[in-house]
């Protein structure tokens, strides 16, 4: 597998529609969406319809009229795509946002991400984290190896961001345990945002925070925060972390990155 589309049509499993086939053509051009090289491919109006909002985004403007099949069967086949992580093996998950929406099939993020690693790390990835699961965003995503520069496209609605990020893996997981131990302190996902001031009440009774609040603030920028606020939650032991201010005080207010600033 080496394109987007490759990993979505193998880790989910997709096929062309049958009523496509037909449209099947030889062509020497290259796929209006994923931009390859293609030498069959089916005219891009059979398969998006007018109606599809998003399409133009999804163009490569409108030079190309074909679409690779795989292209053509990814995009009927993602309308509720949502967060996922598809690994070169074929590995798929497909995460949810809210511990409380989790079950066997769908693990949370928060949970998913500290299951991959490290025993992933150096594998291929599609890795897309989506609040909106109707929006088609995979277009937009790009393969990376998981560890300190994996391509995340971060869909976050309430926060107005929809870009692709290079995440850290290992720093990820440092910086959701910190997001994580304040929210389960009583601070809300705005405050841990914008300033622990916020919530003034849980920032005067909360001896570390700000300790919290200092090593949050050179973190608020940072893409691997971006992800974090998303998908961080609340629950006894998720929150703990070696890096950052414990309960007990231990711990440095900015420590080094895991790559010492790559």
């Amino acid at each position: 597998m080496n394109s987007v589309v490759d990993f979505l049509v193998i880790g989910l499993g997709l096929q062309l529609p049958p009523d496509l086939e037909k449209y099947i053509e030889p062509v020497d051009s290259v796929c209006c969406i994923t931009g390859a090289p293609i030498s069959r491919g089916i005219p891009w109006k059979r398969v998006i319809p007018g109606s599809t909002g998003e399409y133009l985004d999804l163009m490569h403007g409108m030079t190309f009229s074909h679409m690779s099949l795989a292209a053509a069967a990814a995009f009927k086949g993602s309308q509720n795509l949502g967060s996922r992580l598809i690994f070169e093996d074929g590995t798929h998950y497909h995460p949810c946002i809210a511990a409380e929406s989790a079950n066997d099939e769908r693990p949370c993020w928060s949970k998913v991400v500290r299951e991959v690693w490290p025993a992933r790390a150096g594998q291929q990835c599609l890795c897309i984290v989506a609040s909106d699961y109707k929006k088609r965003v995979w277009p937009r995503a790009t393969l990376g190896l998981l560890g300190e520069s994996t391509p995340v496209f971060l869909l976050d609605q309430e926060r107005f961001v929809m870009q692709n990020l290079l995440i850290n893996w290992e720093w990820l997981l440092a910086v959701l345990n910190l997001v994580e131990n304040v929210y389960g302190h009583g601070f809300s996902k705005q405050a841990i945002q914008h300033g622990l001031y916020l919530d003034y009440q849980a920032f005067v009774s909360a001896p570390l925070a700000q300790r919290w609040e200092r090593a949050l603030a050179g973190l608020r920028s940072t893409a691997e925060f971006k992800v974090s606020i998303l998908i961080a939650q609340k629950g006894e032991g998720i929150g703990e972390s070696k890096f950052w201010p414990a309960a007990d005080g231990t711990g440095a207010d900015q420590p080094s990155r895991p790559d010492h600033g790559k």
